[in-house]
């Protein structure tokens, strides 16, 4: 008589655990099949944890024991707080797995980090925890992560996360309630250009007069000096030392006659906009043709 041998002593009850990914409808569509082997590579023949366990790679997560899924945005997590970017369950040898185990991963991270935190999150499946970080350094409650590098604003053709403009005139100590409604006028034409008149950009903007500073993403004010400036924040959202796009801008207009302010506005709002490297990258009239000018396109 054979005996049957018992299985072995982890939660699957497997000699080979299989591991499987899948991507979510709203993260990266992008191949994570390395960092997931290498991630596998790294627990196979190893022996920390509260069990023993080796790792085989599926492609199909069906057949997956513990699938891996990388998501958008982790929302919940035992612990969880804005700087979670893994979530995974501690099982322990007496534990007995579900059907699949899930372990979740955001999406956000160069594929080295991605790598790192699928380790880390495989090791949480092993029983293992944060105090562990002495015996097996990857278990660290926090790890150094690199994001994907964003495309920087010196080479983005649109230097913007929105298309919704919100405009603040802001006409203290410079324009009078009474010529209020003319400069009103004048910069909502400028921006027109943009919004309903060209086909330069790659999508539809729109702008809107908003009743605060805070409301708004681009101020205009009215300034001495001839012609138009600008001034512009923006963010670095990777972890290069590179600004990435625009938050917010002021435009300083330099004409005390109106019938200019719609030029200088449309002017200033086409670099800010197009992002080009000087005027000659910009659409008539602002390109420097002397056959165009305020007079021709903009008169009323």
């Amino acid at each position: 008589m054979t005996s049957t041998p018992a299985p072995p002593e982890n939660p699957f009850q497997t000699e080979q655990i299989r591991v499987g990914y899948a991507v979510a409808e709203d993260a990266k569509n992008r191949s994570y099949e390395q960092a997931v082997v290498s991630a596998l590579d790294f627990w196979n023949n190893r022996t920390e944890g509260s069990y023993d366990a080796n790792y085989t790679f599926v492609s199909d997560p069906a057949q997956a024991q513990i699938l891996i899924r990388f998501v958008d945005n982790i929302t919940y997590c035992n612990g969880y707080d804005n700087l979670t970017v893994g979530c995974a369950p501690v099982l322990t040898k007496a534990d007995t797995a579900t059907s699949p185990e899930t372990v979740t991963v955001e999406d956000d991270y160069a594929m080295t980090s991605t790598q790192e935190i699928i380790i880390h999150e495989l090791g949480h499946t092993r029983g293992l925890d944060h105090e562990n970080r002495s015996e097996i350094p990857v278990m660290n409650a926090t790890i150094d992560t690199l994001l994907i590098p964003d495309q920087d604003l010196e080479n983005r053709s649109y230097g913007w996360n929105t298309t919704d403009f919100r405009v603040y005139f802001d006409t203290a100590g410079s324009v009078s309630s009474a010529e209020e409604s003319d400069y009103r006028r004048e910069i909502r034409e400028g921006w027109q250009y943009w919004s309903a008149e060209t086909d330069h950009l790659e999508t539809q903007t729109s702008f809107k007069f908003v009743d605060s500073k805070e409301q708004a993403n681009i101020v205009v004010k009215v300034d001495s000096r001839e012609g138009v400036r600008w001034e512009w924040w923006a963010l670095n959202t990777d972890s290069d030392y590179n600004l990435e796009v625009y938050e917010n801008a002021t435009l300083y207009v330099g004409e005390r006659n109106p019938d200019y302010i719609d030029y200088n506005t449309a002017l200033a709002l086409g670099y800010l906009l197009m992002n080009p490297e000087n005027e000659t990258q910009l659409p008539e009239p602002f390109d420097g043709d002397d056959e165009f000018g305020k007079t021709e396109r903009w008169s009323d």
